[in-house]
């Protein structure tokens, strides 16, 4: 009998933790579900607007951001619905320095000026210090990898050299690109590829996580004027 009593009480606490882990699982979703819903009607906007508001709630942060508060899942269910209700809605605005599109493997995201957690929710960023978009120097441009959901930079281990890019600024104007490199690189390495080149005078280079290669190492495609 008292075997029976045990049994019962583990089973039932592994189905409390496989709720809870469905939970967690299924939260990431609806958080990515408002993040690209935002990021939509950011990218399909034909106006030339560059300043966007955007959710500032960190009930919308992304698994593994920095600073991320450890959440609840009911909590986060409820925000979600809060803020689907019309709750939840500060807001804070980002400026579009553009957006970049590589058909080949289905990425588009528009890059914004702020480098800040908040930015890299709704896209990508242009690293500060270094080059302007479709101007001499090099352009470095840093998403996350999101592979819970499959969102942002987290296909762009599958580029090849040779794949196409579109650059897109605020103004309607296009830049097509080409990749001409992709490396691995330690984050004691990561400098060497974030500076000018003086084998191109316009290029722009791509930076997200590598989690084939561990923590903190980095992946990174660097693309020139097709």
């Amino acid at each position: 009998m008292l075997k029976k009593y045990f049994k019962s009480i583990l089973l039932f606490l592994l189905a409390l933790m496989a709720i809870f882990g469905i939970l967690v699982f299924l939260s990431e979703y609806a958080k990515s579900y408002v993040r690209q819903s935002v990021k939509a009607d950011i990218l399909k906007s034909d106006s030339k607007e560059v300043t966007f508001e955007v959710p500032a709630g960190d009930f919308l942060a992304i698994e593994g951001e920095e600073n991320k508060k450890d959440t609840d899942p009911i909590d986060s269910w409820i925000e979600i619905a809060e803020y689907y209700a019309g709750g939840n809605q500060e807001k804070e605005q980002l400026h579009l320095e553009g957006s970049i599109s590589i058909p080949g493997i289905g990425i588009e995201e528009p890059i914004w000026r702020e480098n800040t957690p908040l930015a890299m929710r709704y896209g990508v960023i242009l690293l500060k210090n270094t080059g302007k978009l479709g101007k001499e120097g090099n352009a470095v441009i840093v998403g996350h990898r999101n592979n819970i959901t499959h969102t942002i930079f987290d296909k762009l281990t599958r580029i090849r050299i040779g794949d196409k890019a579109t650059l897109l600024l605020p103004d309607g104007k296009e830049q097509k690109y080409r990749v001409n490199g992709t490396y691995y690189c330690s984050p004691y390495e990561l400098d060497q590829y974030v500076g000018s080149s003086k084998d191109y005078k316009v290029m722009i280079t791509l930076i997200t996580c590598a989690r084939e290669k561990g923590d903190d190492w980095r992946f990174v495609v660097t693309l020139i004027p097709d």
